[in-house]
C-alpha cells in the first residue's frame, strides 16, 4: 500500500515537472507554436528565450529539434537565433536572440 502511493506521488511531481519552465522563466507568460510535429512554449526574456517542447515524438536529437525550434523562436518573438548558442535538450532549451526591437 506504502509503495503504491509513493510511486503515485512520484509519478504526479515527475509529470508535473514534464510542463516547467525554469525557475529564470517561471512567470513568464508563454506562447504556444506548433511547427511541423513539435509543440512549443516559447518564453522570452530579453535577449534569452526558452523553449519547452510539450508533445512527444520518438527519439528526437536535440540537432533535430533545433530548425524546429529556431522558427518557433522567430514565430513568436520575431527574433532570430544566434546559431552557436543553442543550450539544453530535446524538450527544454535556451538560445539568446537577436531582436529588432533591442
Amino acid at each position: 500500500m506504502w509503495i503504491r502511493t509513493g510511486l503515485s506521488i512520484i509519478s504526479s511531481i515527475g509529470m508535473a515537472a514534464c510542463d516547467t519552465p525554469s525557475p529564470a522563466f517561471q512567470g513568464v507568460p508563454a506562447q504556444i507554436v506548433t511547427v511541423g510535429s513539435s509543440v512549443f512554449e516559447v518564453r522570452r526574456l530579453g535577449t534569452q528565450v526558452e523553449l519547452l517542447r510539450t508533445n512527444t515524438e520518438y527519439a528526437p536529437t536535440f540537432a533535430r529539434i533545433i530548425p524546429r525550434a529556431s522558427q518557433a523562436v522567430f514565430i513568436a518573438t520575431g527574433c532570430t537565433p544566434r546559431p552557436q548558442s543553442w543550450e539544453g535538450e530535446q524538450t527544454l532549451m535556451q538560445v539568446e536572440v537577436d531582436c529588432p526591437d533591442t
